[in-house]
């Protein structure tokens, strides 16, 4: 891009100027010299950006950031992070900026944008996928101001939250401990679900989550070939993912495939390295009769992938209940993730296990994550202290 000049006669005639922007002459005039520096500032920005998309609409920057030819080949979105990242940006990026010319959006608008989310959770995903747009937009032209990032969900007209408080020096990501069931509530949700249908099978789904750190997708993607019953280790990698209705089969949470273990019996004595043997034995045997074909660990009734608002409305709610995770009205602190939080303490608390290790297990994105979740800051500052003054 580059601006040939402006001219006028400066006696009453009219000013223009000319300039070449994306290889294309271009020009504008006006009646006297400050309106068409008024005229000129958006060209002014482009030219000196360079910048060539700034005059597309809103709508092709959205479909830009959609566009996976624009990551690296190596490096795609799993299926269920870009259907997460369209049905973001259909819900609640569209309606807003994609009449916008891409330079004339503003701060408000992808406000407005990141309000419309109906909760908190959503409101931090939607400022995320924008955050990440106004990235990609700005690396390809269409966008120049990095400050349009800086939003987040706001409440509004919502009725306004009692006081937020945090620990002092506690990171974020700390889970308390009281978000984590102990191993006599584990063993009384399996007691639970043995009780249901398909109840042995289910009881040591809920062991096998609660000691080896496998997410839900990953159990229902979980097969027989992928466990070691003599060293008793799994291979983690692959889950299901559920993509605009359909079940599908991709990598691991942050694409990262890992190695855990589950132990020979759990604290409450459940012989959980036995039972998955039989398991194994059985499934293989469930796959040659062909009522199980993918060698599944835990298929659904029909012998495939469990869908995961099938498995909490047909198998967890009424187990939760009877466990006591749940009340009447459907309220508890645990979820079935809370099982995931019993492996990383257990490990670290009961078995000892270095944190290193226990990231790995556990598919954290590095050691620093498993520190701040389940150790903290503040319980070693105190003891530190204590053992100082005592």
């Amino acid at each position: 891009m580059r601006c040939d000049g402006v001219s006028g006669s400066g006696g009453g005639g009219r000013w223009r100027a000319v300039w070449q922007e994306n290889g294309v002459r271009r020009q504008c005039e006006a009646a006297t010299e400050d309106r068409l520096a008024a005229r000129l500032e958006k060209v002014t920005e482009r030219l000196m950006a360079d910048a060539p998309n700034l005059e597309r609409p809103g709508a092709d920057l959205i479909a830009w950031y959609l566009s996976p030819d624009r990551h690296p080949a190596g490096r795609p979105w799993s299926a269920k992070h870009a259907d997460t990242q369209r049905r973001l940006c259909e819900r609640f990026a569209a309606p807003v900026i994609a009449p916008i010319t891409c330079q004339d959006i503003k701060i408000a608008d992808m406000q407005r944008a990141v309000n419309a989310a109906p909760t908190p959770g959503e409101g931090a995903r939607l400022h995320r996928c924008l955050s990440a747009m106004v990235t990609a937009g700005i690396t390809a032209g269409y966008l120049t101001n990095p400050r349009l990032r800086e939003v987040h969900w706001q409440a509004g007209n919502r009725p306004a939250p009692g006081p937020q408080v945090s620990m002092q020096g506690e990171s974020a990501q700390f889970v308390d401990p009281s978000e984590i069931p102990a191993a006599a509530d584990v063993a009384r949700l399996g007691q639970a679900l043995a009780d249901g249908r398909r109840g042995d099978l289910q009881e040591l789904m809920a062991n096998m989550a609660a000691y080896s750190g496998l997410r839900q997708g990953e159990l229902f993607a979980l097969a027989t070939g992928q466990i070691d019953p003599a060293t008793r280790v799994i291979d983690v990698d692959r889950k299901v993912i559920e993509v605009g209705g359909k079940l599908l089969t991709g990598a691991p949470k942050g694409r990262k495939r890992r190695k855990t273990i589950y132990p020979a019996r759990t604290p409450q004595a459940y012989p959980l390295a036995d039972k998955i043997t039989a398991r194994i034995a059985a499934a293989r045997a469930e796959r040659d009769a062909g009522t199980n074909p993918l060698g599944l660990m835990f298929p659904s009734p029909r012998g495939t992938y469990w869908r995961s608002s099938n498995f909490d409305r047909r198998v967890l709610a009424p187990a939760y209940r009877a466990a006591g995770w749940r009340d009447a009205d459907g309220n508890g602190k645990w979820t079935w993730h809370s099982l995931r939080h019993v492996l990383c303490t257990t490990a670290l608390f009961t078995w000892k296990l270095d944190a290193t290790d226990v990231s790995a297990m556990a598919g954290h994105a590095n050691v620093r994550t498993t520190l701040d979740m389940y150790i903290g800051t503040t319980a070693g500052v105190l003891d530190r202290a204590r053992t100082a003054t005592a």
